[in-house]
């Protein structure tokens, strides 16, 4: 029953095949399994008990060794204090409990013949020592004798000998224990290596038996379904089939097999209709291919004027679509070839521009054609406005590889605007036929649209310039513009309210009047009466209020002041243009004029009230001479106070309006600075000044008592904003191509929004610790002018509550040279520096040789060429300043040049000339190092030939003024 139950199915004999493989290895891993698990069941349970042996033998040995070494402890200490005694007595009994214990615990487990050797041993010893060997040695000590203590160890029972064959037996039983814990581990490995072994060839042989069985199922099925693939081969070609054994199978290829069989006899028996069939087929295949070759043609027909159509359509949408001049002409020239099935063509407009566009032409071509415009054929199409084509044979360059003779034909196209003038000429050439009077007809037609197009870009072009220049000139307004309609939508912004609001203008545009005051009130502090005035103006129409200032916060902080007035056209309003006006800073100097004409009044108030109040004393009182000192004292120093105030007011008056004049010489500033200091430092004992000198190139180019005010005003402000004492550090030192001079506190310091205005005129930080300071805000800004006309600069660094820390740079002068030359310059190797001035102007040359010597060089002057000329070849000067134009006979300032370039050794003098001619190229293409152009300021002479000189190096020496700075 199972066997046939098996025969019909192909599946059910593969299922069969495979759960018997798979009980098969599951049987085989339960075994293995099962019998790994014995072993191990077995090696923990023998391990387990060898372990427990170790461990109470172990313990044995303790307790003994311990008991062992608690006796020798009572002998040897046992006498010195009862406690000692009864304390060691008390841990040998302890150890005795011990071992009793051990004793029968490895009496009651399951030991052999080595074990039950050493337990009879283990009797023997307990026995020995704790009842015989302890109590017996315990009396002889208590009664004193130790020497028969001693002997009892050593000779007679020789107790010392027992002790150690106990732990020799000991030692040798656990030792004897672990090699059978290592046995038995070795032996669980062996047990486990063979069984996997064993698991191993049981597998193999499985899957051997596996693949066997399989081979056989797939050569049963193999072979049947072989013989029905050559079958349907045969069947494929006509020929007849006979099947034998297949069909006898009961599984599905049996049932395959029949129904294959009952398969070719039906197709066999409808072999012979179909063929009848085809006949009738072929006949009417025939009939159809003529009905087929009329289609084709109509629908070529179509498919061409479909064709066509869409071309126009094209045409239709490139110039409508667009408004870029350009881009249409380009699509009107490339459709329109399209269309008139053109090879190539151009279109070009007739105003001034003569923009164009092109189609298959090369630039060559295209200049051609636009050079001739106004002549040849394009006249004709200008005088007649009317279409036409011209044949002409083909050119070389179009006949390409053609060798016989072939025409080309030519139509020209006027685009007329509605005015009836030509806006734009079209030309089309094309190979294959001629234009014929329709086709012209047609494309004439297609012309209007194109004028239609240029025409709505002629209109948008001159909107759009219209557009333009109406915003640009919005852009170039300095006030914020925004023009509204009557609903109060935004209709056009200029680029100052862009950047006032900090947003693109097309997201502006357009936008309702919700939007937009919300967008503007969102960075002003005032919004509420921001709101409520443009609610007042554009929604109620009460146009009565003129303007309103609001304080915008961001992006920036400004105060603008807006105001509307209404667009009008045709008396009827259309709109409101609204106008944001920038007024931060009129609004700030507003501010800074109330306050300084408050802190000018208490300023100059309270060093009045002095003098005032003293002087009445001094008319209405006879006073004391000490007492008349003070108050005069008194009196001058709040006098002097009053005059360095007014200086302050006019020296800021002076250098606004450029009058400022400054008597600029090479100086030193340290010793300026060390007298400031000292003189500082008498008034103000709270503080400690200290000046740090980090180089030694300490001389400037300047103005000595504006250099001093500068040094002034900066150390008393650190005084002054350090309220509570502490350290002000000035520091000295170089970095890079400038003299920088730190003056730093430990004071107040300086908020970081304040800094940008901390150079500006009246400006003081708003703070309250600062306003009972005092001072008029003019200290800075007249710093900040002084070092600009000194063309240094200044910064400051500051931290609040941390102190400032303020910075002026000048233009290094004597730092230029090499360091490593000091020592030089120390020896004497020195060179003065000695200039010839060549200046018939007696007046002019005393006082260009008084400041020469002023600032420490060695001078002579000459009033005629020939004599200066003679001189400077014999003294070879370090420098020459030369007029051009001398009075006396002889040669002039052009020739002294000439000649001294044309000597080698005299070529590298620096000369510096000076004159009323305006010849500057002149003289420096001659080969002058600086032209200067009367009058002109001789400090300005003085310092050019310092910096020439200075970059110069002459036989090795430095050049330096004949005279010491120090003097």
């Amino acid at each position: 029953m199972l066997n046939k139950y098996m025969k019909t199915s192909l599946a059910k004999q593969f299922s069969l095949l495979t759960a018997t493989i798979i009980l098969a290895f599951t049987c085989l891993i339960a075994s293995l399994l099962i019998y790994q698990n014995k072993l191990t069941t077995e090696f923990e349970k023998v391990n387990s008990e060898l372990e427990e042996k170790q461990d109470t033998v172990y313990e044995l040995d303790y307790a003994f060794n311990l008991a062992i070494s608690e006796m020798r402890a009572l002998f040897a200490y046992g006498s010195l204090d009862d406690s000692y005694k009864a304390t060691y007595l008390e841990n040998v009994m302890l150890q005795k409990d011990i071992v009793k214990d051990k004793i029968q615990v490895l009496n009651g487990m399951s030991l052999e013949e080595d074990g039950r050797l050493f337990l009879e041993n283990t009797n023997e010893f307990y026995e020995y020592y704790f009842e015989n060997l302890v109590p017996k040695s315990i009396d002889l000590f208590e009664q004193g004798k130790l020497e028969e203590v001693s002997k009892i160890a050593t000779t007679g029972e020789n107790a010392s000998a027992k002790i150690r064959d106990f732990q020799s037996s000991l030692q040798d039983y656990s030792t004897g224990l672990e090699e059978k814990v290592e046995t038995n581990f070795y032996s669980l490995q062996t047990n486990t290596l063979y069984s996997q072994i064993a698991f191993a060839i049981a597998l193999f042989l499985l899957i051997v038996g596996m693949v066997i069985f399989t081979r056989m199922m797939l050569v049963k099925i193999g072979k049947p379904l072989r013989k029905l693939t050559i079958a349907a081969g045969e069947i494929a070609e006509g020929e007849s089939v006979l099947f034998t054994d297949t069909t006898n199978r009961q599984d599905e290829l049996g049932l395959l097999s029949i129904a294959f069989e009952k398969m070719t006899k039906s197709i066999q028996d409808k072999e012979q209709d179909l063929n009848a069939q085809n006949e009738e087929l072929l006949a009417q295949q025939d009939e159809l291919q003529a009905q087929q070759a009329e289609l084709e043609e109509a629908l070529e027909t179509t498919q061409n004027r479909e064709l066509d159509l869409k071309r126009r359509n094209d045409l239709v949408k490139g110039i409508a679509n667009s408004l870029d001049k350009q881009e249409v002409l380009s699509s009107i020239v490339k459709t329109m070839c399209e269309v008139i099935d053109a090879d190539k063509g151009i279109v070009v407009m007739l105003d001034k521009s003569l923009d164009h566009a092109s189609f298959g032409i090369s630039k060559l071509g295209k200049e051609q054609f636009l050079t001739h415009l106004q002549s040849g054929l394009i006249v004709r199409l200008q005088e007649t406005k009317k279409p036409y084509s011209v044949q002409r044979e083909s050119s070389e360059a179009e006949m390409a590889f053609h060798t016989t003779k072939s025409y080309c034909y030519d139509l020209y196209l006027p685009v007329l605007s509605g005015s009836g003038k030509i806006e734009a000429v079209l030309m089309y050439s094309r190979f294959s036929r001629p234009f014929t009077e329709i086709e012209i007809m047609e494309y004439e037609a297609l012309t209007k649209q194109v004028a239609i197009s240029l025409d709505k870009i002629k209109m948008y072009e001159h909107s759009e310039r219209e557009r333009v220049l109406v915003q640009d000139i919005l852009d170039t307004i300095k006030e914020g513009i925004q023009l509204v309609d009557s609903k109060g939508s935004v209709i056009q912004i200029n680029k100052k309210l862009c950047d006032m609001v900090d947003c693109h203008s097309q997201s502006f545009i357009d936008s309702s009047y919700e939007t937009w005051i919300e967008k503007l009130s969102a960075s002003v502090k005032n919004k509420l009466e921001f709101k409520a005035f443009f609610q007042r103006v554009l929604v109620e129409g009460k146009g009565e209020e003129a303007s309103f200032i609001y304080h915008q916060e961001e992006p920036l902080k400004r105060v603008v002041q807006v105001y509307c007035e209404p667009l009008r056209r045709d008396g009827e309003k259309v709109g409101t243009v609204i106008v944001h006006r920038d007024i931060t800073k009129e609004y700030e100097v507003d501010l800074m004029k109330s306050e300084f004409v408050s802190t000018v009044s208490h300023e100059l108030r309270t060093p009045l009230a002095s003098v005032l109040g003293f002087t009445e004393l001094m008319l209405n009182k006879e006073l004391k001479p000490d007492r008349q000192k003070k108050y005069l004292t008194t009196i001058y120093q709040e006098a002097k106070r009053l005059t360095a105030l007014i200086n302050d007011f006019l020296d800021v008056q002076r250098m606004e309006a450029g009058k400022q004049t400054y008597d600029k010489k090479y100086d030193d500033i340290l010793p300026l600075l060390t007298n400031i200091v000292e003189t500082t430092q008498i008034n103000t004992p709270n503080h400690q000044i200290t000046l740090d000198v980090a180089t030694h190139n300490t001389m400037v180019l300047g103005d000595r008592d504006k250099i001093g005010q500068v040094f002034n005003n900066l150390i008393s402000n650190a005084i002054k904003y350090s309220p509570d004492g502490g350290q002000v550090e000035i520091n000295v030192f170089e970095e890079g191509s400038n003299l920088k001079i730190e003056v730093k506190d430990e004071g107040l310091g300086i908020p970081p929004d304040a800094i940008d205005k901390l150079f500006t005129k009246f400006y003081r930080v708003d703070n309250s610790d600062r306003r009972r300071i005092g001072g008029t805000g003019l200290g800075l800004a007249i710093v900040k002018e002084i070092m600009k006309a000194h063309e240094g600069e200044i910064d400051v660094q500051s931290k609040i509550k941390e102190g400032s820390t303020f910075t002026v740079s000048f233009p290094l002068v004597i730092g230029m040279y090499d360091s490593s030359r000091d020592t030089e310059q120390k020896d004497g190797n020195e060179k003065e520096v000695n200039v010839i001035i060549v200046e018939d102007d007696s007046s002019l040359a005393n006082l260009l040789k008084t400041e020469l010597e002023e600032s420490h060089f060695n001078v002579k002057t000459f009033n005629e060429g020939e004599t200066a000329l003679k001189a400077i070849k014999q003294e070879h000067p370090d420098a020459i300043v030369l007029d051009i134009m001398l009075k006396e006979k002889g040669i002039d300032g052009w020739e002294i040049i000439r000649q001294l370039k044309e000597i080698e050794e005299l070529k590298s003098i620096p000369i510096f000339i000076s004159s009323a001619l305006d010849e500057k190229e002149k003289g420096l293409a001659l080969g002058a190092n600086e032209y200067l152009v009367k009058p002109y300021q001789p400090s300005k002479l003085s310092k050019l030939i310092l910096q020439t000189l200075l970059k110069k190096d002459w036989s090795g020496q430095i050049l330096v003024p004949s005279k010491s700075y120090d003097e």
